[in-house]
């Protein structure tokens, strides 16, 4: 399935409150995570980006029997000015699939 096709399929079953993204503020430390730079320039270069667009834990999930459950996501998502866009963060694509795929094979009528 393409790149279109995913968003819009989401999209629709967003629409209908099946399936949603959510961005919350990474609870871990980036450098606990990654180890530090080479660099002390390098390091101030992620720290700048950190306090300017944040660090971001992103879930997709899907709604069934009543109550949100997961279905995939992906932590660490630095330097976006809007981490939920699919145009500018190529790892939404794969969420929102992950969340269309769950809905679906949960037996969701769509």
């Amino acid at each position: 399935m393409n790149l279109q096709s995913i968003i819009s399929e989401f999209r629709i079953l967003e629409s209908q409150g099946l399936v949603r993204l959510r961005a919350l503020p990474e609870t871990e430390s980036y450098f606990d995570v990654y180890g530090e730079p080479d660099s002390a320039q390098e390091r101030q270069e992620i720290i700048d980006q950190i306090e300017s667009s944040g660090c971001w834990f992103v879930v997709s999930e899907f709604y069934v029997d009543g109550s949100w459950h997961h279905a995939d996501s992906g932590g660490m998502r630095v330097g976006y000015s809007d981490v939920l866009d699919p145009a500018e963060n190529c790892y939404i694509e794969g969420l929102m699939d992950s969340a269309v795929r769950a809905a679906e094979s949960s037996s969701v009528a769509i």
